[in-house]
Formats: structure tokens, C-alpha cells, sequence
């Protein structure tokens, strides 16, 4: 009789296996070094080596074959010697030799010929730099790159351990000499089962869930905290000081600067300044942030912690004739972009994420970390103040301060302090002659103008002389003896961009006994309106002037073309200077949100909050079914137990007859899913279809009580057994055969047997014995 079987897919043999094992193992590495670009150490020139000689290798994968043993065999004292060159290359950063090292230890081990135990120190070294990287800069493609290492790995340990029996074996290059990558992915392509796509999928999931509960569930940690290891130092989105030179440009930079959660129901009316340095000292043709004397008490809040107690928060208060805004804002400052924090205003207190070396300084109202990380920034400020003005600082209205006093406290000391920089202005006499000059021409025979109002004339002065530009070149004009900025004034139409405006704005408001400081910061933001927050560019870098008002407020002034106004060349204005933003790069930034929201920032009060929300989701899912159920069987009750209707009739009458209609054809409804079981997905998911897996069991309970009773049945029984045994064979072991009816076949096999023992036991005795 014929049998009949699912035809075998096409299998690996052991040598393209442990290709596939080889190759698998050098797209490991190849992922890890994808992971360095992301860290700010070293150059960017070992790593691309790196990377194009792990690239290479995977493309023609022999030529590895050619290096020579005893490059592999000096590769650790190659290491140790790179470690110590880094070392010294970098000014004694222990983690930029580090990553050097290890990066050649994995690059060396990648292109060895490996053994399966050479294999788990490659798996090993791979995940020592993708979590590493990923500590350091907290990216959102972390979390991508994470996923695919936990990819590959699972399907390098499967291979590896259907090799467990050539465990000592390693390739060699004469196993590469007739290797070609479209014949070997073919190979690949016909040996992968589905079946067991389906499983090592449900197994990743199951692994991401877990991964994912351990998170959550885990105790919070600081990384600074735990390991002494140098930081990462990046370079500062914004200096302390604006220097001025005779020819200069500036290439915009596109990317993120940082991102703000704003409080519920909040939305910008007004262009958002993002208030960040304070420049208030002019010297050698530059601004700068001036020493602040004796009016920055120190320590001044030089530690924050993690959770808010009293006296560790920063407290401001406000001014008298504002109301901040109620709610917190929640800030994320890009890696590298500054040590300075933006707010827009006063507030009334400021919290980090994580315990930060922090300073302010009372005065100028500037907030500043020790020094800039490749990590995101998190930290919130609760009631923040949005305004064009800020409260002036205890000594910005110190007596007798005008430009005079400060000309005459020049002569006595050279280095100005707080507050009387706000006059530091060129000595040379030629220059402040110029200043005079146009501050002549600005007040138009007014000499007693207000603050606000030279603020607006000197804007306007500024606006029609000189056009907005991303370049300067004063190169053989105005004379070279004079300040630079004096001669960006001095010459006109000369184009500049904000800190040309701003400073120049500064000098003039000086010169006119206005006290006044160069305020560097960020102006607008884009609103993303998938996640609900605001994102700030480094391209919206800004520039403007603070001119105080006598009267307790420093007021703010952007004096550059188009300053105070939303801003133009983006489509989809939100007003404010907002720009709402869509499409895939929105949908991308705010999967990026995601990330900071929920992962980097998770911290133990969002343990608590989330353990709080899913206890009581659980509690309010478990009253709801309760609730339910009770209600269900409270109206069945109630239904039943009320009298008699024609209703009541027709449901028990309907009830009744589906019963017996289940029971006269349960043996078509069972032939019916025996069938179906064996057809499309549902058969190919089990090796035998259930019609033959049940005639199996049936043959193994018939045959014997056949063959032991065969002798004594009458004449008239023996062609019925024979027929239920003939239609057993063929269900078992014949090819498909819709003719017969598997459920009544089994049906007539059970009846037989169970003729045979209701006989007595004295004709069932030869059958015991036998069985």
C-alpha cells in the first residue's frame, strides 16, 4: 500500500551553515560599528576603516584568508598599544581608548575564521559596544539597533546550535573558493521554513515583552553615578562670548536643539524667545559674560536632585504686574548643543531628571550645567513667566550708574564688574565719536526719548541701513584702527544677521545712557501636533537686546529685520512665530518624543505613576466584568423565573432542537473539521493530518483484537471487519480519499470493539492471553 508523506524542504548542508554562521557574525560587527558613529570621541577616520574592512570581508568573504597568523595572534598587544595612543591623543580620556580597543578586538575576532566558542566573545564584544554607545548618547536609533542585535543573535545562536556536533571545526579559505553570494542566498531562501518564521517571531516578541516588563519593573539608576568613566565632551551650541570679525559667515545647522512638552492647553500668541546667555561686557570687538562681583553669592544651587525636596529646587520669584503660566514644562536638551538651559522667563522652580552639578547666576537670571554630554538633557520649571521683559537683578539699580561714572571707574580699575558693564563700551575716542554721531541722528533733536522709545527708533535706524544677511565682509572698509562693529555701523548697507543687529543695537543704546546686554538664545519653535510638543532647531539661533527700563524690567528688543514677527520662508504658519509641521519627518521626531518621554526619562515617580494606572485600570477591569457577569445572569434569572410567554417557548423549543440536532449529525459535523484540519494552513501546521493521525490510533487499538478473534467470528461478521480495517489502512496510509467517511469509519470500529467485549470472558480468554 502506498504511503504517503509531505515532501521535505530543502536543507543547508554543514558547510553553507557554517558560512551562514560566519557571515552572520560579521553582520554583528558590522552593526556594532554602525553604533560608533553616534559617539563624539575619537575620529571619524578609524571608525570608517573599520566599518569598510568589516564591509568588505562580508562582501568577498575570502579574502580574510590571505591575513596573516601573526597579525591575529599580536591583535591583543595591537589592542593594548591602540588603547595607550588614544590615551595620549585624547588628553588622558580613558573611554575614547577604551572604544578604540575594544572596537579592534571585535574587528579582529570578525574577521577570524571562528570556532562556535570564538563565536560567543564576538556576541559579547558586539553587545559591550552597542550598549555602550547607546548608554552614551541615548539615541532613538538605540533602540532600532538593540532590536536588530537581538535579530541576528538569535539567528546566529540557531545556526550555532544546530553545529553543536563540528563545535571545534573552523572554516578555512579554501571553504570560500566556490562560494557566490547568489547561489548561497538561494540556498537560504528555499531552507527557511515558515513554520518557523512564525515561531522565533512569537519567541522576539515574547523576548521584547519581557525585555520590556523587566524595564519597567526595574530599579532606576544613574550611569554617572555607578561608573567612574570620563564624560563625553561635545562643543557647546552657544559660546560665552560673541566675537566680531572683519569677514565671517555662518552655515545653518537644520538639526534639533531641544524639545519642550508645554503645559496642558497652552499655545504660543507671540514669538517664543528661548532665553539662554547673557552678554553684557564689550571688549576687543566682542561680547561677553561679565564676573559678577559680590553679587553672585556662592554656592549658588550647585546641587539639584533627582526627587525635589525642600532646598534642593531653584525658587525665582516673579514680577508683581505678571502671572506665569500654571503647569510644568518639561525640557530635552539635545546632547552637545549647550551647557546653558533656554527658558523664557521667571519661574518658580526647576527640577533635573538626574542629580546635575548646576549654577546660575542671580543677576543676569542665566542657568548653565558644568559641562555639555552626549546625553539628553531632561529637566521641567514649574509656573514659567511669558513675557517680553524680565525683573531686573538686586544690582541693576545700583545709584549714580551712567556712562560717565563708568568712563571714570575705567581709569581707576580696567576690568569692569557687574553691573556697570552695561556702559563697557570701544575706548578708543574715534569710535565713541561714530557712536555719538548716529545716536545724534537716531533721536532727531529729542534728547529726553524713553527707553521703549529709542528701543524702537534705534530698531528702525538699524533696519534701514543695513540688510539681513548670513554673511559680513568689512575687509578695507571704515578703517581698519576702528572696532569692527563700530565699523559695521559706520559703513552703510554693510549686510549682517543677529549678532550684528543685536550688538550694534547694544552699543548705541549704551551711548545714549541706556543700560543694555546682548541676550543668545533660540527665537520660535515647530509645533508637532502628532505627539503635542515643540521642537527648536539649531538653525533658529538667535540673537537680541535687553534695554533696561529704570523701573525694575529689562525689556526686550529684536532689532533684526523681521525681529518680533513670526517667521517667514516655512510653509504652514501657526502664528507666534510657530510652524506646524507633518509629513514623515514629524511622524520620525515624534517617535523620537517617544522615546525621550518613555524610555530615557522614565524614572521611579513614573514607576510609581505607571504601577498606580495599571493597578487601578486592572481594578476598574476586573469590577467591570464582575459587574457584567452579575447583571448577565441577573436578567437570565429574572427571564426564567418570569412567567411563561410565547417567547419563553420559542427560545426553549429552539434550544432543544439545535441539541438534537448537534447529536443526530455529530458524525457529519466531526467528518467536517476531520477534513478541514487537514486542508490549507491548518494541515501544513501539523505533520499529520488528523484524519490520518486518528486512523493510526484506531488501527493500533483494532489490529490486535483482529487478529486474535479472526478465527472465532461467524462467517457473516468477518467481511464487516475486514472492511473497517481495509478503510482504516486507506485512511492511515493511503492517499486522500473523500469516498470514505473517516468519522463513520472510526464509528464502526468503536462498535466492533466494544461487540467483542460484551462476549463472555470465556470467549475472550484467547484474546487476553494474546493481548
Amino acid at each position: 500500500m502506498p504511503i504517503w508523506a509531505a515532501n521535505s524542504r530543502a536543507r543547508l548542508n554543514r558547510d553553507e551553515l557554517h558560512q551562514l554562521r560566519w557571515l552572520l557574525g560579521l553582520a554583528l560587527v558590522l552593526l556594532a560599528f554602525w553604533t560608533l558613529y553616534g559617539l563624539e570621541i575619537g575620529g571619524i577616520a578609524w571608525r570608517t576603516a573599520f566599518f569598510a574592512t568589516a564591509a568588505s570581508a562580508f562582501i568577498w568573504p575570502a579574502w580574510p584568508g590571505y591575513i596573516p597568523g601573526w597579525v591575529r595572534r599580536w591583535s591583543l598587544i595591537l589592542g593594548a598599544a591602540a588603547l595607550f595612543s588614544e590615551f595620549i591623543a585624547s588628553s588622558y580620556d580613558v573611554l575614547s581608548g577604551l572604544v578604540l580597543m575594544v572596537s579592534l578586538l571585535t574587528l579582529s575576532r570578525g574577521l577570524q575564521y571562528r570556532r562556535l566558542r570564538e563565536d560567543w566573545q564576538l556576541i559579547l564584544l558586539c553587545l559591550f559596544i552597542i550598549v555602550l554607545s547607546g548608554v552614551l548618547t541615548l539615541d532613538l536609533l538605540f533602540g532600532l539597533q538593540i532590536l536588530l542585535f537581538a535579530i541576528v543573535t538569535m539567528a546566529m545562536l540557531f545556526v550555532m546550535n544546530l553545529l553543536q556536533r563540528d563545535a571545534g571545526r573552523a572554516l578555512s579559505r579554501e571553504d570560500w573558493r566556490q562560494f557566490r553570494w547568489r547561489q548561497f542566498a538561494r540556498h537560504v531562501r528555499q531552507a527557511v521554513d515558515l513554520r518557523q518564521l512564525l515561531q522565533a517571531g512569537a519567541l522576539f516578541t515574547g523576548l521584547v515583552l519581557v525585555g520590556t516588563l523587566i524595564f519597567v519593573a526595574m530599579p532606576r539608576y544613574q550611569f554617572e553615578q555607578s561608573f567612574s568613566f570620563a564624560g563625553v565632551k561635545g562643543v557647546a551650541g552657544f559660546r560665552g562670548d560673541i566675537e566680531y570679525n572683519e569677514k565671517w559667515s555662518i552655515d545653518q545647522d537644520d538639526s534639533i536643539a531641544f524639545r519642550v512638552d508645554a503645559p496642558p492647553n497652552f499655545k504660543f500668541t507671540t514669538t517664543p524667545y528661548w532665553r539662554m546667555i547673557v552678554l553684557d561686557k564689550y571688549s576687543n570687538n566682542g561680547f561677553k559674560q561679565s564676573d559678577s562681583g559680590k553679587s553672585l553669592k556662592p554656592p549658588d544651587f550647585r546641587r539639584l536632585a533627582h526627587y525635589p525636596e525642600p532646598g534642593n529646587q531653584l525658587v525665582r520669584p516673579h514680577r508683581a504686574d505678571v502671572s506665569p503660566i500654571p503647569g510644568v514644562w518639561k525640557f530635552y536638551l539635545e546632547g552637545n548643543v549647550s551647557e546653558y538651559l533656554p527658558i523664557l522667563g521667571t519661574f518658580d522652580n526647576l527640577t533635573f531628571s538626574s542629580s546635575q552639578m548646576f549654577n546660575s547666576r542671580e543677576d543676569t537670571q542665566v542657568y548653565r550645567i558644568d559641562q555639555t554630554s552626549a546625553k539628553v538633557l531632561g529637566y521641567e520649571i514649574e509656573n514659567m513667566v511669558f513675557d517680553d521683559a524680565m525683573p531686573a537683578g538686586p544690582g541693576d539699580a545700583a545709584p549714580n550708574l551712567t556712562l560717565a561714572n563708568v568712563d571714570a571707574l575705567r581709569k581707576q580699575a580696567p576690568i569692569l564688574y557687574y553691573p556697570y558693564t552695561y556702559f563697557s563700551l570701544p575706548e578708543n575716542p574715534d569710535d565713541r565719536a561714530i557712536l555719538n554721531r548716529i545716536v545724534g541722528e537716531i533721536k532727531g533733536g529729542r534728547p529726553n526719548l524713553s527707553p521703549a522709545d529709542f528701543m524702537d527708533a534705534t530698531a528702525d535706524y538699524l533696519q534701514k541701513n543695513h540688510p539681513q544677511s548670513m554673511s559680513a565682509d568689512l575687509k578695507g572698509k571704515g578703517g581698519a584702527a576702528h572696532d569692527v562693529l563700530v565699523r559695521w555701523l559706520n559703513t552703510p548697507n554693510s549686510p549682517g544677521w543677529c549678532e550684528y543687529f543685536a550688538g550694534s543695537f547694544v552699543l548705541l543704546a549704551r551711548a545714549a545712557g541706556y543700560p543694555a546686554r546682548v541676550v543668545a538664545g533660540y527665537r520660535g519653535a515647530n509645533y508637532n501636533a502628532m505627539e503635542n510638543y515643540y521642537s527648536v532647531r539649531q538653525a533658529y539661533a538667535h540673537a537680541w537686546a535687553e534695554v533696561y527700563d529704570g523701573k525694575g524690567r529689562w525689556m526686550r528688543k529684536d532689532p533684526m529685520p523681521g525681529g518680533d514677527v513670526a517667521q517667514s520662508g516655512v510653509a504652514g504658519s501657526a502664528g507666534g512665530g510657530i510652524t506646524s509641521v507633518s509629513g514623515w519627518s514629524a511622524y520620525l521626531d515624534g517617535l523620537r518624543m517617544i522615546w525621550y518621554r518613555r524610555v530615557i526619562n522614565f524614572d521611579q515617580s513614573d514607576q510609581a505613576q505607571l504601577a498606580d494606572t495599571v493597578e487601578q485600570a486592572g481594578r476598574n477591569f476586573a469590577l467591570g466584568v464582575g459587574k457584567w457577569f452579575a447583571d448577565f445572569w441577573q436578567s437570565v434569572k429574572n427571564w426564567i423565573l418570569a412567567p411563561m410567554s410565547t417567547l419563553h417557548y420559542f427560545v426553549f423549543g429552539g434550544l432543544a432542537a439545535v441539541i438534537v440536532l448537534l447529536w443526530w449529525q455529530a458524525a457529519t459535523l466531526r467528518n467536517v473539521w476531520l477534513r478541514v484540519c487537514g486542508q490549507g494552513w491548518l494541515g501544513r501546521r501539523n505533520r499529520l493530518s488528523p484524519v490520518r493521525y486518528n486512523a493510526g490510533r484506531w488501527l493500533r487499538r483494532f489490529d490486535p483484537v483482529w487478529l486474535a478473534h479472526s478465527a472465532e467470528l461467524p462467517l457473516a461478521e468477518r467481511p464487516q471487519w475486514n472492511q473497517v480495517r481495509g478503510e482504516l489502512l486507506a485512511l492511515r496510509y493511503g492517499p486522500p480519499n473523500s469516498s470514505i467517511n473517516p468519522a463513520q469509519t472510526f464509528k464502526q470500529a468503536n462498535r466492533l470493539l466494544r461487540s467483542v467485549r460484551r462476549k463472555p470472558a470465556t470467549q475472550n480468554s484467547k484474546l487476553e492471553t494474546r493481548n
